[in-house]
């Protein structure tokens, strides 16, 4: 990968998540301006660390993203619960793409549409809530993409010229309209330069105003014109080009359909054709068919933007209509599309393909770990201190040869071991350190996961995070993140009451979730609590005999505290309708398989009306 481009990456993920974190916490702040600054400042940085390379959309969105968060730094915007969502979901789509480029260090196909609608549905909040809404609307991936009115009051010929150009290439027309500020001089810009750099440029109509202002009133310092254009290149290499016009009312619009031919139809047409000149041999049917034959091709190459030689297709007719269909049916031929090729596997197929060099890099994404200075200055530390215990090697070998005694041979030699070992050790340790990262690594997703389910759930959640700091290591903090989702999941659908439940039985509006860490000795403890409506051990056990996992006399024998531990059996769910966050019963034996695999347990403390917690255990390292 290009060194630039994966630093840019490891950069920009990392702004992403502080403009992610920013915006929950103005959503909870209400507008701190310190806050607003901390993400419009994030977002800037990545805007400008984007156009270093060519991935116009993704900078087109962080830019509409910058500009209504402009507005909200300048108080012109009040911060809004749409806002929020909608700059949420361009992080989240900001995101994706840098997987895009880490793969393959290009953006997918169709990310410059993407990019639009995000980007329109963004601005469209900068002019209050009817423009939000039909910004919304434009946002939708289906949207219809439809010719501008404009495209119908072209001369015919210019339509037809781009309708041709774009069946030649096989893409489609990318109609745009370009209306300059009358100041764009000042800003350095050329506009009839510009759109003549529009790539495979079809048609250029200069669009003259309703009025020109008398020649003693007329400023030539100011621009006139506006402009449309017709291309056949692809979307995105159009958009490049005005990349930069967003503020002086460039309007690019959504591409306009061509009609292309099936080539299966027109195939099966011409076999058609072909099986109806070679049915019969009687010769007073041979006129109408050659007649019918020479219709058929006609109309196929009208569909399919082919050129007929009129006076060849006459004389082949005229051949037919006298019992030589042959000199017909080679031209039928002739109009039949070749059948597009399947996708040829790799040479030795797949196997050989995925050995190939560099197939491994390609397929594994690069992982990036950051530590902290001070654990990068206690190994370098160390490291020289190694170097010293080296060098005295030399001096004990020396003096060997000088015929030192064994015993005070020995004994530096034993001293010496004891610095070697005590320096390996504290090394062992200091590589050990840097693998440690806090379980803020994980805790710091679950704002976002809480706020978007409690909205989705229609409930008032207040997440609180204890003990951030607690240190593990990597792998086992990797693990743990799948685990965490599902019991948060669970613990907003299934532990937490609607806010009318809760002022029913005397408990505040808004509930609480928990995610505490701490360690002991070798181990950290990890604990997710809410201060729901428990757990009743009375329909576990009815839900365990209903489901057929335990008879009702053992159901009954069970303590309320293994009653509750039933929850962790596969299958087993207490939810009586399915729906996308549970109910399928699978989470919970996940959550205990997931923990045991890398050494931990989990256990459940619940009761009725009492706040469950569910405590994982794990080794530190």
């Amino acid at each position: 990968m290009n060194p630039l481009l994966e630093q840019f990456l490891t950069e920009a993920r990392d702004l992403l998540d502080t403009a992610g974190e920013g915006l929950l916490g103005l959503e909870r702040s209400g507008g701190d301006p310190e806050l607003v600054n901390t993400v419009f400042r994030a977002v800037h940085t990545l805007k400008g660390t984007s156009g270093l390379f060519e991935i116009a959309p993704l900078t087109a969105l962080v830019h509409a993203g910058e500009d209504l968060l402009d507005a909200v730094r300048d108080q012109r915007l009040k911060l809004t619960g749409e806002m929020v969502d909608l700059l949420l979901a361009a992080l989240d789509q900001t995101r994706a793409w840098l997987e895009d480029l880490e793969r393959s260090e290009t953006l997918p196909d169709g990310a410059a549409e993407v990019a639009a609608a995000r980007a329109k549905a963004l601005r469209a909040l900068l002019s209050g809530p009817a423009a939000a809404a039909a910004g919304a609307a434009a946002a939708s991936p289906q949207a219809p993409c439809k010719a501008p009115g404009w495209v119908a009051g072209l001369a015919a010929a210019a339509r037809d010229a781009a309708e041709q150009a774009a069946r030649a290439a096989d893409r489609d027309i990318v109609a745009v309209e370009y209306r300059p500020g009358a100041d764009c001089f000042f800003a350095g810009e050329d506009p009839l330069q510009l759109a003549r750099q529009t790539p495979e440029l079809v048609m250029l109509h200069i669009v003259q105003p309703e009025a020109w202002a008398p020649a003693a009133l007329l400023d030539p310092l100011q621009c006139q014109l506006s402009f449309q254009l017709l291309s056949v290149a692809p979307l995105e290499d159009v958009r490049h080009i005005f990349r930069y016009c967003d503020d002086v009312e460039i309007v690019a619009y959504a591409p306009l359909q061509t009609l292309r031919p099936d080539h299966d139809v027109i195939g099966e047409l011409v076999d058609a054709q072909l099986r109806m000149l070679g049915q019969s041999a009687e010769p007073e049917l041979a006129a109408g068919r050659a007649a019918a034959a020479a219709g058929v091709l006609r109309r196929i190459a009208r569909h399919a933007g082919l050129a007929l030689d009129e006076p060849a297709l006459a004389a082949a007719t005229a051949a037919a209509a006298e019992g030589r269909r042959e000199a017909l049916a080679a031209l039928l031929q002739g109009c039949r599309p070749a059948r597009r090729p399947e996708p040829a596997e790799p040479r030795g197929g797949a196997a050989e393909a995925a050995q190939a060099p560099g197939a491994e890099l390609r397929a594994a994404p690069l992982t990036t770990l950051r530590v902290e200075q001070s654990k990068i200055d206690t190994l370098m530390n160390l490291i020289g201190e190694l170097i010293i215990a080296k060098n005295s090697l030399a001096y004990l070998a020396r003096k060997a040869e000088a015929g030192a005694s064994a015993r005070e041979l020995a004994r530096d030699i034993k001293d010496q071991h004891a610095v070697v070992n005590r320096l390996a050790e504290d090394m062992q340790s200091a590589v050990m350190a840097i693998r440690m990262l806090p379980v803020s690594h994980i805790f710091q997703r679950f704002p976002r996961l809480v706020r978007d389910i409690s909205r989705k759930l229609g409930k008032q959640v207040e997440l609180v995070l204890e003990g951030e700091e607690t240190e593990a290591d990597k792998n086992m903090i990797e693990a743990l993140s799948d685990p965490l989702i599902h019991m948060v999941r669970n613990s907003l659908d299934h532990g937490l009451e609607p806010a009318e439940q809760r002022l029913a039985t005397g408990k505040p509006e808004q509930g609480t979730l928990r995610l505490a860490a701490k360690q002991e000795n070798e181990c950290i403890i990890v604990a997710v609590s809410d201060d729901g409506r428990g757990i009743d051990p009375a329909r576990i056990r009815s839900k365990a005999v209903e489901r057929g996992m335990l008879d009702a006399e053992a159901a009954a024998a069970l303590s309320d505290e293994e009653a509750v531990r039933l929850v962790f059996a596969a299958g087993f769910s207490t939810a009586e309708q399915i729906s996308d966050l549970s109910g399928r019963g699978v989470g919970m034996d996940v959550v205990r398989s997931a923990i045991e695999k890398v050494g931990g347990r989990v256990d459940l403390q619940s009761r009725l009306e009492h706040n469950p917690i569910i405590l994982v255990h794990i080794l530190r390292r």
